[in-house]
């Protein structure tokens, strides 16, 4: 792959999920705007119960799909027998995710909508999986697209004319991931093909073995990393903590931040990573690069939430961001060092250190309950926010301690941190200057002309704070 196939691909990964990512962010705005209190923590639990659930039981097979596909020699068999997988776990992991909703949102019908969302996170997955590893960009595209129109207008009606309700929120998701999926399999049917993976019972087995040889060591993991990541909206949900509405939805506003940022180049580097791993070789000029794109990227974000973003939230909102400004920071600095260690375990990953991994994820998952619930317990947000990026941060620093002789840390932050704190003071001598040198009042204007200002700011830090020439040179 050169460097002009690298940059098209990665340009046209960007909105694939600049356009989730981008829902994603208006879901948080319009839910939080709407919902009384306390249904935003029942919208949040009952999506990471079944979030959690679905790759639990089927992330191991998307993994395994990427992993396997390019050595595979009959797409049609390869495709079909896995789907087939995914279409036995579906139903039996919807049950289990919508038993656990149920468990900390008693209310009617949660139960068939954590099914029915959990089932629909399950294909979708999966087929994205199946485009990730074939780079079937364009056919991922159409579904976004799809997905974000159904989603929006739905929510819109049945709030419009049921009446604001989670539940109807939650209807509203299943059904955008059911079209995309619907988009997506028709293309990926059209190009492979699909068997009955009776035809083939001895070729599916073996196909099935080798995905759970791969797959199957994930699961651990994963259980490990997602309840890491969300142990602080069950500790919220479980003591009703004060002003939780307002913590998990600007968690979720930087989760969708996270994606738009970090998730385009992901889906490029994981099969370049492994590809590269097949020919006897680690991209780590790769890894190093991404996580400088990670530094700068995240502090150029901060920036702009604390310039601009937060009282732009406030004001469309219509409700106060009653938090301290610290418990804010300590769930962004969180969902940085989660993004940022799905590249940094990458060559854990691609060596299958999957015990290992393992381990890491689940320790670090005892310690985000542990913190949290305690946490939670005696000083409430504080101690929810501070546990989970404890627990973070106890994972992120174990896998670099495991890989430090492939991957140079130093490498990878003293530049990029440098010239963030650089544009971090850039941007706050700007911000002060608009306000008392040149006199701007008006907040919309004054917003307008930081952000168009600190845009170009932002290009220069990463232009300089990023190695691009060793990212490049990496996938060659």
């Amino acid at each position: 792959m050169n460097n002009n196939s690298f940059l098209s691909k990665f340009f046209l990964y960007v909105p694939v999920k600049l356009i989730p990512a981008f829902m994603g962010i208006f879901f948080v705005f319009f839910l939080y705007k709407f919902f009384p209190q306390g249904q935003y923590v029942s919208y949040s639990v009952c999506v990471t119960c079944a979030l959690i659930t679905a790759q639990l039981f089927a992330g191991w097979v998307g993994n395994s799909f990427v992993y396997h596909f390019s050595s595979s020699e009959d797409k049609r068999v390869f495709f079909s027998s896995s789907l087939a997988v995914i279409l036995l776990i579906a139903p039996i992991a919807g049950l289990l995710a919508a038993s656990i909703g149920m468990f900390f949102v008693d209310d009617d019908f949660v139960f068939l909508n954590v099914w029915v969302l959990c089932v629909s996170y399950i294909l979708f997955f999966f087929l994205s999986s199946v485009c990730q590893a074939d780079f079937l960009v364009w056919q991922q595209l159409r579904a976004a697209v799809l997905q974000a129109v159904v989603q929006g207008v739905l929510v819109f009606t049945l709030f419009d004319g049921l009446g604001v309700d989670f539940r109807y929120a939650l209807v509203a998701l299943s059904v955008g991931y059911i079209s995309a999926c619907m988009l997506i399999l028709f293309s990926v049917v059209r190009k492979f093909g699909f068997s009955n993976p009776i035809i083939f019972r001895d070729k599916f087995r073996l196909i099935v073995s080798s995905l759970y040889q791969y797959g199957a060591a994930l699961s651990p993991w994963i259980l490990g990393m997602l309840v890491m990541a969300s142990a602080d909206r069950f500790a919220i949900g479980y003591y009703e903590i004060e002003y939780g509405d307002t913590y998990l939805s600007l968690k979720d506003l930087f989760a969708g931040g996270a994606g738009l940022l970090s998730m385009p180049l992901l889906m490029v580097v994981h099969p370049l990573v492994i590809r590269r791993f097949k020919e006897k070789r680690f991209a780590s000029s790769v890894i190093e690069s991404s996580f400088a794109f990670l530094i700068v990227a995240f502090s150029l974000l901060w920036c702009a939430l604390q310039f601009v973003g937060f009282d732009l939230f406030e004001r469309l909102t219509g409700k106060a961001i009653d938090l301290s400004l610290w418990v804010v920071f300590f769930a962004f600095v969180s969902v940085f060092l989660n993004s940022s260690s799905v590249y940094v375990q990458k060559r854990l990953e691609v060596h299958r250190r999957m015990r290992l991994l393992a381990v890491l994820s689940i320790v670090s998952a005892l310690v985000s309950i542990v913190f949290s619930y305690v946490g939670g317990k005696f000083w409430g947000l504080y101690g929810v926010s501070v546990g989970l990026m404890v627990a973070q941060s106890f994972y992120f620093f174990l896998v670099i301690y495991s890989t430090r002789k492939k991957i140079s840390l130093y490498r990878c932050m003293a530049i990029p941190l440098i010239v963030s704190l650089l544009t971090a003071l850039i941007g706050a001598v700007y911000y002060y200057a608009l306000g008392e040198w040149l006199g701007v009042d008006d907040w919309r204007i004054k917003s307008m002309m930081w952000l168009a200002g600190f845009s170009v700011i932002g290009l220069l830090a990463l232009w300089k704070g990023v190695r691009w020439n060793e990212f490049t040179r990496g996938v060659l």
